[in-house]
């Protein structure tokens, strides 16, 4: 149980990162949505690659959501971590829990592959083919939720196995 205590540490400190970073994004989106001057951080859009200042805002406001459906995901594989430090394999909420996060992790993925590709293409007016790293971060987080898809069934089954057991018994 020494990777469930890893991972639970893990996952805690990715989630504080990444809250503090959607936290400092919308904090600069605000920033720049009321007109305050900066200098301090470096933007990674200029708003001239896009079409409009407007589109921007957009982009940025659909990462950042994109982002809490993430954090939704690591939190619920939080949860089930915590379940399975308690080693209660057959719990419910375990189960639901990592095919939830399994289920999240491929929603924000997904989202994320498709606004990449449709802010590369459209306002960037850049078509890239082939596998980049982006891609390659977007299929193995898509591999990790399968996986937690197919151990929630996993746990799932051996749950229903155990408790025909106990009945016969």
């Amino acid at each position: 149980m020494n990777s469930a205590k890893t991972l639970y540490t893990i996952l805690n400190v990715i989630i504080f990162l990444i809250l503090m970073s959607i936290g400092l994004g919308i904090f600069v989106l605000s920033m720049i949505l009321f007109d305050v001057k900066q200098d301090f951080i470096g933007l990674k859009y200029d708003a001239l690659t896009f079409k409009t200042e407007r589109m921007l805002y957009v982009f940025t406001f659909l990462e950042l959501l994109v982002y809490v459906v993430f954090v939704a995901a690591l939190w619920e594989l939080r949860k089930a971590t915590k379940l399975l430090l308690k080693k209660d394999f057959y719990n419910t909420e375990l189960i639901s829990g990592m095919f939830n996060s399994g289920k999240l992790m491929i929603l924000s993925s997904v989202a994320l592959w498709f606004i990449d590709e449709i802010s590369n293409m459209f306002y960037k007016r850049q078509v890239l083919v082939g596998l980049s790293e982006k891609t390659l971060v977007y299929l193995l987080i898509i591999a990790m939720g399968l996986f937690l898809m197919l151990m929630s069934t996993v746990l799932r089954d051996t749950k229903i196995i155990k408790e025909e057991n106990d009945l016969t018994i």
